[in-house]
């Protein structure tokens, strides 16, 4: 079967590439720049697929690259995933990830290939804070960032203009993953590459961090590719839109204390206000039930061990030599 993935070079984009790549698919891929080759997509995986630049804001390359791949399903992960970064580039994150979409879809809707399903990796910043309660589909889309407000604007584009013109259109609700290959802008691997710093002798051992007792839905990443391609899977006339989490909420505070045990220190750590992030929801999870109830997925991986993997492939990659500050999940 083939499949085309947009941000095939990105942190989830590579682990969903090696795992479609294992299900026996032929796969195309995106990329903005060039094809990865440091991140975690192994040299068979990169060799395997077919890799294409494309910016989505380019309708015309959008329309293009799904009449060359051909895909009878399509991942849409090309889009700004930091909110520190959306923040900045407002006006950018917007074109990216609604009016992107609406690219894709609309190609889509004229392709002559039948597209079967498009599987749009939302999130669950779409969601805003959902007020302490597990968070379920029919939870209302209230954003409370940049970011959220792009990606609510994505989901309402996907589902809305996917039912206008007829195509198959799921957007599945990514709460945050976290595993091996995420970049430094995000709080895990920026635990392990400030740990590793200390543990090397190259930094004091000392650590500034926001607020740990903010908890977040944490998936390990690998589980999560496995939910898109689950959600893919899926025949009929779907749900338009899935959570993909695993119903439990872990405190930033955990990640530390697995980095650290995993590195062998135990620096001090100094809360610094100018890290801790005002209105930020102290607690966000979500519901799994439709997911599980649709699929039997459910998230497998430890956390703990996951923090792990983090931290040796930080090491293994070199990054943790390159200096970063804290950021949020």
């Amino acid at each position: 079967m083939r499949v085309l993935v947009t941000g095939g070079d990105g942190f989830i984009g590579q682990h969903l590439v090696e795992h479609l790549l294992d299900r026996g698919y032929e796969v195309t891929a995106t990329m903005l720049g060039e094809a990865p080759c440091g991140g975690t997509l192994s040299p068979a995986g990169r060799a395997a697929a077919a890799w294409t630049r494309l910016d989505v804001r380019d309708a015309d390359a959008v329309a293009s690259a799904v009449h060359a791949a051909r895909p009878r399903r399509i991942f849409h992960l090309a889009g700004f995933s930091s909110g520190a970064e959306a923040g900045r580039r407002c006006r950018d994150a917007l074109a990216v990830n609604g009016a992107g979409t609406l690219n894709l879809v609309e190609a889509v809707a004229r392709a002559p290939a039948a597209v079967h399903t498009v599987v749009v990796a939302g999130s669950a910043d779409s969601y805003g804070g959902g007020g302490g309660r597990p968070m379920q589909e029919r939870t209302p889309l209230r954003p409370t960032s940049v970011y959220g407000a792009t990606k609510a604007a994505q989901d309402v584009v996907a589902r809305g203009v996917g039912t206008a013109l007829g195509v198959r259109v799921v957007v599945a609700r990514l709460f945050p993953l976290i595993g091996p290959g995420q970049r430094p802008v995000f709080v895990l691997p920026s635990f392990c590459r400030r740990a590793l710093a200390i543990r090397r002798g190259m930094a004091e051992p000392r650590l500034a961090v926001g607020n740990l007792d903010v908890e977040r839905d944490f998936t390990d990443v690998r589980d999560g590719v496995r939910a898109l391609a689950d959600i893919a899977d899926l025949d009929g006339t779907p749900h338009m839109a899935y959570n993909v989490c695993s119903g439990i909420a872990t405190k930033i505070r955990r990640l530390l204390e697995w980095v650290l045990e995993r590195a062998e220190i135990e620096p001090e750590i100094v809360r610094d206000p100018a890290l801790v992030r005002s209105g930020e929801p102290e607690s966000v999870v979500g519901d799994p039930a439709r997911l599980r109830a649709a699929t039997g997925w459910c998230a497998e991986r430890d956390l703990r061990a996951c923090a792990h993997a983090t931290l040796d492939w930080v090491a293994s990659s070199g990054a943790a030599r390159r200096s970063s500050g804290d950021t949020a999940p």
